[in-house]
């Protein structure tokens, strides 16, 4: 799993992709009518080259998912080297390819899983999601402060989480191998992990250097449920772990590109900044709306 929540997702997740570029106009010029599909022929006999004598490949053999994630994480510098920090600091920049937008964020997040994503985006303004351990919220200028529940909830739980990986037999009711063609053709391991509330995700691996490789899901939100896939790529290590500092991201029309510019281990942290904010203007005994619970 993505040792950082892709910001665009929080953005998308604001936006709804009816946000997207319209379609490009028809042209005023009629396209020329398909030419007529040939006459059936005669298939040719069979050959050396044909499927008829070749042999079907073998099947890949699934190693259990536990054996999977626990490459990943030696991969990313292993158990002993994460545990060694604290706090973890990210700072970010977002591109929505084709709609002349973009912006810059920070993200923030603790051993003890607590977690804030704020981002700032050209024509759309402030949009944040935090989670303080209790309670997981959102805010953004189209929905205002929500604290969330249901699914909402649960993918900001798993989010928060200080290793994915190495937790993930706790963050998921149910862990599956699979399997699928990575972008050069090589078969990649993959998890199928379900949540407890909410739809599976679906993490691959490189079986060579067991580093993430893509990740496909569907984001909850206030705006629906959108399904997603990611491309995780450009892994450095910073302080004895690996961290993927690129993430191309596709939902709906819309494809995403987010880069890591700096990352900052052990950086002191008050846990206030992970609390919800209170509405401006409001009581103090008010609190923001929740959002509504996922069937």
């Amino acid at each position: 799993m993505k040792r950082f929540v892709a910001p665009s997702l929080l953005i998308l997740a604001a936006v709804g992709c009816a946000s997207s570029p319209p379609p490009p106009p028809a042209a005023s010029t009629p396209a020329p009518a398909a030419a007529p599909a040939p006459a059936a022929s005669t298939p040719p006999p069979p050959s050396a080259t044909t499927s008829t004598t070749a042999k079907p490949a073998a099947p890949v053999k699934l190693r259990k998912p536990e054996e999977i994630l626990a490459d990943a994480v030696k991969a990313t510098g292993g158990e002993a080297a994460w545990n060694a920090h604290k706090t973890l600091h990210f700072k970010m920049e977002t591109t929505l390819q084709g709609m002349d937008m973009g912006g810059v964020g920070e993200r923030f997040q603790t051993k003890a899983d607590k977690a804030l994503t704020i981002m700032d985006m050209t024509g759309l303004g402030r949009v944040r999601e935090g989670n303080n351990g209790k309670v997981a919220w959102t805010e953004d200028p189209v929905q205002g402060i929500r604290y969330l529940d249901g699914a909402e909830a649960e993918q900001t739980r798993i989010g928060s989480s200080w290793n994915v990986d190495m937790r993930a037999g706790d963050l998921f009711s149910k862990l599956e191998s699979a399997t699928e063609l990575g972008p050069n053709g090589t078969a990649l391991e993959c998890v199928v992990a379900t949540p407890k509330i909410g739809a599976p995700l679906r993490s691959c691996y490189d079986p060579r250097t067991h580093l993430q490789v893509s990740q496909s899901g569907v984001r909850t939100s206030g705006q629906g449920d959108m399904p997603f896939r990611a491309v995780v790529k450009e892994w450095r290590e910073v302080s004895g772990v690996k961290i993927p500092f690129e993430s191309n991201t596709q939902m709906g029309p819309i494809t995403t590109v987010d880069r890591v510019t700096a990352v900052t281990f052990d950086e002191p942290m008050d846990d206030k900044m992970f609390d919800p904010p209170k509405p401006a203007g409001s009581p103090a005994s008010s609190a923001p709306h929740k959002s509504k619970k996922s069937k």
